[in-house]
């Protein structure tokens, strides 16, 4: 099997949205994979106003072993989001979420990975993002 990324919606009401990334790694790394363009969700509210920005609430992850996948904003300079390894779950509800501080922000999370380069097997991980909508 390829490289490949594989987002799913799996909610996209009118403030949350929640999705699943599943990744498969041959031989080969992501680079800046979009996994979100918060344009491309429904609208927020009865007016149909569409969102330009998410805010991160929770993350789920399982990275297999021997790999990290960093979560970025998109950006003029992306900043990072989150570098994960292994099994485990970040809640950030608790001090308001993970806001997009990019330079120049798209509001898109794109995903680059770390160690499928050197893998000649299949590696994989899923990942999945809590998210609320919002305009900037």
């Amino acid at each position: 099997m390829a490289t490949s990324l594989v987002t799913q919606i799996l909610n996209d009401g009118y403030r949350n949205t929640t999705l699943k990334i599943d990744g498969y790694l041959n031989a080969a790394d992501l680079s800046a994979v979009t996994v979100i363009d918060p344009s491309t969700l429904s609208q927020m509210d009865a007016q149909g106003t569409i969102p330009n920005r998410v805010r991160v609430m929770r993350i789920n992850f399982d990275i297999q072993d021997g790999i990290q996948v960093d979560l970025n904003w998109d950006g003029a300079t992306p900043s990072s989001l989150w570098k994960l390894t292994g099994r485990g779950e970040i809640k950030a509800k608790t001090f308001g979420g993970i806001i997009d501080n990019a330079t120049t922000p798209t509001g898109k999370i794109t995903a680059t990975s770390i160690g499928g380069s050197a893998t000649t097997s299949n590696t994989s991980f899923t990942v999945v993002l809590e998210l609320v909508k919002y305009q900037a």
